[in-house]
C-alpha cells in the first residue's frame, strides 16, 4: 500500500513525554522514515564492504584501541561488519547492526562470501524500496523473492561440479587466500589427506613454509615427563614398535595397582607399554621413570585425549576401534585390576586363541612427543574399523550444533589417518600470526569443496542463474512476482559489477558476456573472458549458496519491517 502522507512530528514519536525532545528516551520511528534509516545503515556496511570483492581486493583500515598502534588492515566482510558498531545515528544503526549479523553469521559457519553476500543484500533491499513506495505490498514482495530464490538455488545446483586434482584445489584455495606459494602447499595436502585428513598448522621456525606427512593418527596429548621420552634416536621424541596398549579415563594413583599391568605384559613377551590415563600421581610417574631395563620394557604414560568427559569417552572409542582395545572407564567402576583379568564378554572363550591380554589393544608403532602422541593400526580386519566410520558419518548429518559437527569431522579425519603438518613462516611476527589465520580458513572452504563442489567463480555461476529466472516468465502473472523477478536479476549481476569496478574496469565491462557460453567470465587480472573453471576461477558450492540465501532472505525480511522502538538509555552509573 502507499504510505499516507504523515506529519513530520509523527514520524519519530516518544513513548514518554518526559523524553520528547531528547535522544535518550523510548522512540518509534514510523514510515518512510523507518525504511529510509535502514537503508542508510545498510548501505555504510555495504560502502566499506564492496570494495574487498574479488582478486584483487582493497583493505580497510580500522584504527586499533590503543593510538600507538598501526591500524588494522581488514578485506575480510565478516570481521570488517564486526568492527562497525554503535552509529552515531541510532536509526541507521539499526539497519547496520541488521545487516552486520547476518555477515557475521556467515562468516561464522563458512569463513568466506561475505562480501558477495553484501552486495547482494544491498541491491535487493534498494531495490525493493522502490517497489514499495511505488504501492506494493511489503510481504506479497518477500514471498515471490523467496520463490525466485528457489528457482535461482537450484540453478546453482546444477552448475555444481566436483572438485578435480591437486591444481584445481590450488586454484581454488588462491581464489580465497591470494597466496600462491600457500595456495600450492594446500592443494597438495588436501589432494593427499581429502576431506576429512588432519591438517596441523603451526608457527615455522624459517621464512619459508613447510609440510611433513605422518603415518596414522595423532591426539594433542604429550608425555606426562619429558624424560618418559630420553633414549630414543630422536630428542623429545620416543618411537615404540609392536607396542601395547591400556587406555582409560582412570586417575591411576597407586604404583601397586599397575605392577600386576607390567608383570603380565613382561610375561607375555610384550617390549613397550603405552598407558593412557586421565589422571597421574608423582608415585606412579616416579616408577616409571625408575625403570632400570627400559631397552627390555618401556612404558610411556600419556592423559587422555579431551578437554570434556563425553570428549574424553569419544576418543577413547575411536582409539580402542584403531586398536583392539577394550577401554577402562571411570563412569563404569573399572580401575586397573580389570585389566589382568578376563572381560565378562570374553569368558567361556578358549584362552588359548588369545596371546595376549584381552583389555590390551596393540598397535604397529606408537610415538610420543611432549604435546602429542601417534598410532600407526595393524588391524587386519577392518570390518569394526569401517561400522564404526560409517556411525560416525551418520552422526554428522545430524550434528545439533557447529561445534558439533567439528569434532565428529575431527574424529573421521583421525580414523582415516591422513595428517599433514603445515609450518608457516615468515619475517614478521604479526603477519606470520596473519597467515596462520588466513591458511585456517582456507582449508575449511577446501574442506567445504571437496564435501559440497565447486561452481565458476567470480560472479559467474550467479549470473548464469538469469537464464532460469527469465525462463520463468509467464504472460498474466502479477506485479510482485514480475518486480520479485527483476529485483534478483539485478541482484545476481551486482557480484560481478563490483569485481570489474574493483579490478579497475568500469561497469560497461560485464556486458562483454552477453552472448557468451555459459560459464565463461572476465578474468580481472588480464581482462580477458575465459572459461572460469579452466582458468582457476572458483568458489565454494555451498559457501556461495549461502551467500544468495542469505543475502536474499535477510534482505526479504527487512523490506517488512515498518516500524523501528528504540528503547531508553539509562544514565551511566558507576555503582551497582
Amino acid at each position: 500500500m502507499k504510505y499516507p502522507t504523515l506529519n513530520p512530528s509523527r514520524r519519530s514519536v516518544s513513548t514518554r513525554p518526559e523524553h520528547q525532545g531528547g535522544t535518550c528516551g523510548e522512540r518509534l520511528v514510523f514510515q518512510p522514515d523507518a525504511s529510509l534509516s535502514l537503508q542508510r545503515g545498510i548501505n555504510l556496511i555495504v560502502d566499506a564492504i564492496r570494495p574487498t570483492l574479488g582478486p584483487i581486493p582493497r583493505a580497510v583500515a580500522v584504527s586499533q584501541v590503543s593510538a600507538d598502534k598501526a591500524p588494522e588492515l581488514l578485506d575480510k566482510g565478516g570481521l570488517i561488519a564486526r568492527r562497525i558498531s554503535d552509529l552515531p545515528d541510532r536509526d541507521a544503526d539499526m539497519g547496520a547492526m541488521l545487516l552486520r549479523q547476518m555477515l557475521w553469521q556467515l562468516y561464522e559457519d563458512c569463513g568466506d562470501g561475505t562480501a558477495t553476500a553484501a552486495v547482494i543484500f544491498q541491491s535487493v533491499y534498494n531495490e525493493g524500496l522502490k517497489y514499495i513506495a511505488a504501492g506494493g505490498n511489503a510481504m506479497g514482495l518477500r514471498q515471490c523473492l523467496d520463490e525466485s530464490l528457489d528457482v535461482a538455488l537450484a540453478s546453482l545446483a546444477e552448475m555444481k561440479r566436483p572438485v578435480a586434482g591437486r591444481e584445481q584445489l590450488a586454484q581454488l584455495a588462491e581464489c580465497i587466500c591470494h597466496d600462491r606459494e600457500l595456495a600450492e602447499k594446500l592443494g597438495e595436502i588436501f589432494d593427499f589427506i581429502g576431506e576429512h585428513g588432519q591438517l596441523d598448522v603451526r608457527r615455522g621456525h624459517t621464512r619459508a613454509i613447510e609440510r611433513d606427512y605422518m603415518k596414522g593418527m595423532y591426539w594433542k596429548r604429550g608425555a606426562v615427563s619429558r624424560a618418559m621420552l630420553r633414549g630414543g634416536k630422536e630428542p623429545d621424541r620416543i618411537v615404540m614398535n609392536a607396542a601395547a596398549i591400556l587406555l582409560s579415563d582412570l586417575d591411576i594413583e597407586n604404583p601397586e595397582d599397575l605392577l600386576p599391568v607390567i608383570n603380565m605384559l613382561m610375561r607375555s613377551g610384550a617390549k613397550s607399554l603405552l598407558l593412557v590415563g586421565e589422571k597421574f600421581s608423582e608415585a606412579v610417574i616416579n616408577l616409571i621413570l625408575n625403570n632400570k631395563k627400559p631397552d627390555k620394557f618401556r612404558i610411556v604414560a600419556v592423559k587422555t585425549p579431551g578437554e570434556t568427559d563425553d570428549q574424553r569417552r569419544a576418543h577413547l572409542s575411536d582409539m580402542a576401534v584403531i586398536t583392539g582395545a577394550i577401554p577402562l572407564f571411570k563412569a563404569a567402576g573399572n580401575t586397573l585390576a580389570a585389566a589382568v583379568e578376563r572381560p565378562k564378554e570374553l569368558e567361556g572363550d578358549d584362552p588359548t586363541k588369545h596371546s595376549r591380554p584381552s583389555y590390551f589393544g596393540r598397535a604397529k608403532q606408537v610415538w610420543v612427543e611432549r604435546t602429542m602422541f601417534g598410532l600407526v593400526s595393524d588391524r587386519e580386519d577392518q570390518e569394526e574399523l569401517t561400522e564404526h566410520l560409517a556411525d560416525l558419518l551418520e552422526l554428522v548429518e545430524y550434528a545439533a550444533d557447529k561445534d558439533a559437527e567439528g569434532f565428529l569431522r575431527e574424529r573421521i579425519g583421525k580414523i582415516l589417518g591422513g595428517v599433514a603438518i603445515l609450518r608457516i613462516g615468515d619475517a614478521l611476527p604479526a603477519r606470520m600470526d596473519s597467515r596462520i589465520a588466513i591458511t585456517k580458513e582456507t582449508a575449511k572452504s577446501l574442506r567445504r569443496a571437496l564435501r559440497d563442489g565447486i561452481l565458476p567463480g567470480g560472479g559467474v555461476a550467479l549470473l548464469a542463474c538469469r537464464d532460469a529466472l527469465q525462463g520463468t516468465l509467464e504472460p498474466d502473472e502479477d506485479s510482485a512476482r514480475r518486480a520479485a523477478r527483476q529485483i534478483l536479476l539485478r541482484a545476481l549481476e551486482e557480484p560481478l559489477r563490483a569485481i570489474c569496478y574493483n579490478g579497475g574496469f568500469d561497469s560497461a565491462k560485464a556486458a562483454e558476456l552477453e552472448g557468451r557460453p555459459r560459464g565463461h567470465g572476465i578474468d580481472i587480472r588480464s581482462g580477458a573472458i575465459v572459461d572460469a573453471l579452466a582458468a582457476g576461477i572458483i568458489d565454494v558450492a555451498s559457501v556461495l549458496e549461502a551467500a544468495l540465501r542469505g543475502a536474499v532472505k535477510g534482505a526479504a525480511l527487512a523490506l517488512t519491517i515498518d516500524v523501528l522502538l528504540h528503547h531508553a538509555q539509562p544514565q551511566e552509573t558507576y555503582t551497582p
